[in-house]
């Protein structure tokens, strides 16, 4: 359900960047900027864990143009997936890559961050969240299950990104009435 939200979310704040003239170069303030372009890091944080986690190799192979020279991940891998996981991770992948690209085409962006998506990220992550140190480890690479655990976790840290960006945007061609309020 908060993938469906999140998803849904994203789109509305694609619209905000695709409607408010954002475009590179446009006159929108640099605060404002900056505020649209930090969403970038999660997308690329969320393209590559997906198609790490269900081709095995990321946006080096398919859009290398989107991660503009930064550099590869640390510990993405592809995951033991059942066919039918494996491919709807493989669609949030797509999906993802569209994020990157549709920001990327709205402001200036960056280059893609250095990221770790190692298991050992992921189980200090579920640990804290647990409030102590999980036997045997989290991976979420190892089966479906951790797999979709993990892919909760990314969009729900985003989620209150988005949330918190959009009463901070200055200028009414950024914020929208409508959008993310």
């Amino acid at each position: 359900m908060i993938f469906a939200y999140f998803s849904l979310l994203i789109f509305l704040f694609l619209q905000l960047l695709s409607s408010s003239g954002a475009a590179i170069g446009s006159n929108v303030p640099k605060s404002d900027v900056d505020l649209l372009e930090f969403p970038l890091n999660l997308e690329y944080m969320e393209a590559e864990f997906f198609l790490w986690g269900s081709f095995g190799y990321g946006l080096d192979s398919f859009a290398p143009e989107l991660a503009d020279g930064g550099p590869s991940p640390i510990g993405a891998r592809i995951a033991k997936l059942s066919p039918l996981i494996r491919d709807v991770i493989a669609q949030f992948g797509f999906q993802e890559v569209g994020h990157v690209r549709a920001i990327k085409n709205t402001v200036a962006g960056f280059p893609r961050p250095l990221l770790n998506l190692s298991r050992e990220a992921f189980a200090t992550v579920m640990n804290d969240a647990f409030g102590h140190q999980l036997e045997p480890p989290f991976n979420p690479y190892a089966n479906d299950i951790n797999y979709l655990l993990a892919s909760y976790v990314i969009p729900y840290i985003g989620l209150t990104g988005y949330i918190g960006a959009n009463p901070k945007l200055h200028s009414p061609t950024s914020k929208r009435p409508g959008y993310l309020e």
